[in-house]
Order: structure tokens, then sequence, then C-alpha cells
């Protein structure tokens, strides 16, 4: 004990961005309770924990870019289930071919957001498509996951933004 006393250690207290951030992930527990397991809740806690700022406006701030990049991973990782399922469908196994194509695509959704000029959104939007069609193309029914996963960041956007701004 006398060791630690003479290292001097202070610990912080516990703030209220870490407590707005323990309260997000619980009510993502609870909205995904009553989705019945249809989504994901990883996913909405993560996007509900990315908008937990110090203020309204990076909150506001960060809340818009996941969504944008949300929004542009979901379509595109629609294109790539569609043009899977209609041009190699018998592709089994590693699919060299369409390592390739989600490769190329990935040029497409980065270069979306740097169109639109929304460049700091382009990383969620590699995450979203990524997950879509490397995790969940061999999915029963990867377009339920898709919107799936589109909800569940939607969700966690909400909860996050409402926390943080009403400082529960």
């Amino acid at each position: 004990m006398k060791k630690l006393k003479e290292l001097n250690l202070e610990f912080p207290r516990i703030g209220m961005r870490i407590i707005k951030s323990a309260i997000a992930v619980l009510l993502c527990f609870i909205v995904d309770y009553y989705r019945n397991g249809a989504g994901i809740v990883f996913y909405s806690q993560l996007s509900a924990l990315w908008c937990m700022q110090a203020t309204r406006e990076n909150t506001i701030k960060n809340a818009k870019q996941r969504m944008i990049g949300t929004f542009i991973g979901t379509f595109y990782g629609f294109l790539y289930i569609v043009f899977k399922q209609l041009i190699l469908p018998k592709a089994r196994g590693y699919d060299y071919v369409g390592s390739v194509i989600i490769s190329g695509m990935i040029v497409l959704v980065i270069y979306t957001s740097v169109f639109i000029k929304k460049k700091k959104a382009s990383y969620f939007s590699c995450v979203v498509f990524l997950s879509i069609v490397v995790n969940h193309i061999g999915d029963s029914n990867p377009y339920l996951f898709a919107c799936n996963r589109f909800l569940d960041t939607v969700i966690g956007i909400a909860i996050g933004v409402l926390v943080n701004i009403w400082g529960f």
C-alpha cells in the first residue's frame, strides 16, 4: 500500500460521458430485446458510442457522418448482393472473382463519399459495405441482414444522440 502512495496515483472521476455511454449501451440492449433478435445489437451499440461526444455539435456531426457512411455502405452492399446472386450464383467456396469485385467496389464506396464531400464518412461506408459482402453474403437472406444492419445503425445513432443531448 505504501508503494501506491509513493506513486502518487490519482484516479479520475467517472464523468457523465462515461455514464451516458453505459446508458446508451443498455438502451440498445433494451431495443434489441423488443426487436426479438432481428438485428445485431453490437452494431447499434457501436453507433451509439460513436455519437457520444463531449459537445452537442460533435455529437450531431458524428451522427451525420455515421448515417451517411452507413447509407453508402448499405447501398453498395445491396448492389453487390444483387450482382452476386444474378451474375455469380454458382460460385462455391472461396470466390476469387468476388474478391476482386469487392476490392474494386471499395473504390466506388470511397469515391462516393469524396464525391458528395463527406470524406470522413468513407471509413464507415467501407465498414458497412464489407460487413455485408464479406461476413454475410452467405446468409440465407443477405438482403435482410443488410436492412437490419442499416436499421441497427440508425437505432444506435438515435439512442446515442438522444442520450447525449438530453444528458440523462
